[in-house]
């Protein structure tokens, strides 16, 4: 913090309010976000996806990579 306030010639609760109102900003737009029809219609649409298993897991698609990438290292 002491290196942000001392862009802020020393300003500690510059940064503090700043960090606030930022918060505040990501806040609004997530729950703007959330309460969009079409994202709470993907959102069902995943869960249903993910319920029926059409879905790869996450460690899986992990695996793949890494096995790709020793591969292509070796060529």
């Amino acid at each position: 913090m002491d290196k942000l306030a001392a862009e802020r010639s020393g300003n500690g609760s510059a940064v503090v309010r700043e960090a606030l109102k930022t918060y505040a900003d990501v806040e609004d737009r997530l729950d703007e976000i959330e309460n969009d029809p079409a994202f709470q219609e993907m959102i069902k649409k995943s869960d249903a996806d993910i319920k029926a298993g059409r879905v790869i897991p996450h460690e899986e698609v992990v695996r793949g990579i890494r096995a790709r990438h020793k591969r292509r290292k070796k060529q």
